[in-house]
This record gives C-alpha cells, sequence and structure tokens, in this order.
C-alpha cells in the first residue's frame, strides 16, 4: 500500500517530507516522494474519480449530528469498502 499525497506546496516542505518518510516506511508517491507524482498532474488516482464520490454519497446519505459523528461515519465506509470495490478502482488507469 503506497500513501499519496498532492503537490500542493505545504505538502512539499522538507519538514513535511522527512515526517511522511518516518510515518510511511513503504515508499509514498509524491513530488519528492519515492515515487515521483508531478503538482497538478492531470492523471487521475481512484481516490479522485471513485473514492471521494463514493464517500460523499454513502456518508451524506444521512446527516452527521456532530463532527465526531461524520469522521464515524467516514471510517466505517473506508472499512467496509469490499475487496472487489478496490480491485475494481485500482485496475484501470483513467487520464484527465
Amino acid at each position: 500500500m503506497f500513501f499519496q499525497q498532492n503537490g500542493a506546496p505545504a505538502h512539499n516542505a522538507v519538514i513535511v517530507t522527512r515526517k511522511l518518510g518516518q510515518m510511511f516506511p513503504n515508499p509514498w508517491i509524491g513530488t519528492y516522494g519515492v515515487v515521483p507524482w508531478p503538482a497538478r498532474s492531470p492523471n487521475l488516482t481512484p481516490l479522485d474519480f471513485f473514492l471521494w464520490g463514493y464517500l460523499k454519497t454513502v456518508v451524506y446519505a444521512d446527516p452527521s449530528v456532530n463532527l465526531q459523528d461524520l469522521k464515524n461515519k467516514i471510517k466505517v465506509v473506508c472499512d467496509i469498502l469490499s475487496e472487489d470495490q478496490i480491485k475494481v478502482a485500482t485496475s484501470t488507469e483513467f487520464l484527465r
């Protein structure tokens, strides 16, 4: 599994990239990561074309009563993603 972050300037600060190296000993994807990912890349990731929309649809189906409730819903939905959903989302490359 990889951690991927976008190329926002704040994410490329030395202190951030060092912390990412500590937190994610496996390669992480980013502008200065072990696996390079250019800032403002036109390539879509599974997070862009699947996960964010899916989470929004499921999480906001019922109103959250507070911020903690919203965070809990997001965690639950991520935990119940099926292996098949993840395989389908990651097996195809989409370009913007």
